[in-house]
Order: structure tokens, then sequence, then C-alpha cells
């Protein structure tokens, strides 16, 4: 084997090793959250040493970075939400919509949903990777529900009842995809499937409705 050979190879090894390290990132990112998501158990799930995340990364906070920067990237390449689609919907209609698109990972178990997940561990145990990077780029949940509870809102509203409603709106479909294997368990004992995310979605967009028009 040449030089250049030995050289291709090692580099193709260690792009594999970097791409595995992100994605057991993102799996225990998404099931513990970033406090209580261990390097160890990462780098178990990748089959890699922790010497490997100091070099790709420079440690967990870099790792956890590369992971946000994957989700931000996900959520735009697949516009599972889009803001003109918002936007031709009524108000009600609209926030609907929002609710769903957000709560689908009761009973999907795709890519996205596991971004959605670690937003939603945020929401609880915000850490200081996660703060400086929405300072940054504005997670889409956020965004979106914006453009929602605006359309709610009268129009010489606040920026601060804005801000306000956003993060509340934002915290209703949060709650249910952060705390769902909870939930499962006595004393609530819920299952998630399609049906049950319709009746889900109908019970918040009813109670949001009514929260929403208080403001």
């Amino acid at each position: 084997m040449s030089s250049l050979e030995q050289v291709r190879v090692v580099s193709r090894a260690t792009e594999t090793t970097r791409a595995a390290l992100i994605k057991a990132a993102t799996s225990v990112f998404a099931e513990f959250g970033y406090d209580g998501g261990s390097v160890r158990l990462i780098t178990k799930r990748a089959m890699a040493n922790q010497a490997a995340v100091n070099y790709h990364f420079g440690g967990k906070d870099g790792l956890y970075r590369e992971v946000l920067i994957a989700a931000t990237r996900a959520f735009e390449e697949n516009a599972f939400l889009d803001a003109e689609e918002l936007d031709a919907l009524s108000p009600e209609d609209a926030l609907r919509r929002y609710l769903r698109q957000f709560l689908l990972p009761l009973v999907k178990r795709d890519r996205v949903s596991r971004y959605l997940r670690i937003f939603a561990w945020e929401s609880v145990q915000p850490s200081q990777v996660f703060s400086a990077f929405i300072a940054q780029s504005p997670p889409r949940i956020f965004r979106l529900a914006d453009r929602v509870v605006r359309r709610f809102l009268p129009q010489d509203a606040s920026a601060e009842t804005i801000t306000f409603a956003m993060l509340w709106l934002a915290q209703q479909p949060m709650f249910f995809v952060r705390e769902a294997e909870r939930l499962g368990q006595p004393p609530f004992s819920l299952t998630f499937d399609d049906d049950s995310l319709e009746r889900l979605v109908d019970t918040l967009a009813c109670l949001s409705l009514q929260g929403l028009a208080g403001v």
C-alpha cells in the first residue's frame, strides 16, 4: 500500500469515527439530556475512546455543539413545518399544525424526533452550550412559535408579551415529548399512537386557544 493510500485509509477511518460519535451523542443526549449524557456512554455506543472525543471536538461541549448544528441543519433541510405554510392557514389551524408537528416524536423515532427530544431536555435543564448556541441561531421550534402567537396578540403587543407567549406555547409539546416514558407509567399510564396524538393535539389546541385569547 502506497503512502497516499495509507493516508486515505486513515482519513476514512477518522471520518467514520467522527460520524459515529455524533450519531451516538445524538442518541444519548436525546435520552438523557446534556447533563445526563455521559461521554463514557457515548464512546461505548460509538465504539470509540474518550481521546477521540477530545481529538475531534475538544471535549463534550464541542461534541454537543456539533449535534446542535446537525439538528439545525436537519430542520432547515427537511422543512417539516414551513413558516409560509403556517401563514396560509387560519390562526387556529396554524396552532394545531404547530402542535402536531412538534408532538410527532411521541409516535416517531426518526432523527428529527431525537433532535426535538434534546430541545425538550434543554427546556428544563438548560446548558451553557445550548444557551450560547441559540443566541446565535434560535431553534425552529421557537421561531415558529413566535410566528403563531403573533397572530393571536394585539398588533401593539410588547416584545416582552410576545416572548412570554412564544415560550409558553413552545413548552406545550416539549413537556409531553420530554416526559413520554414517565407518562407511560402509573399513575398516568398513557399510550401514544396516531389516534391519541390527534386527541392530544385537540386538547392542547383548545387549552392554548383559551390561554392566547386571554393575553
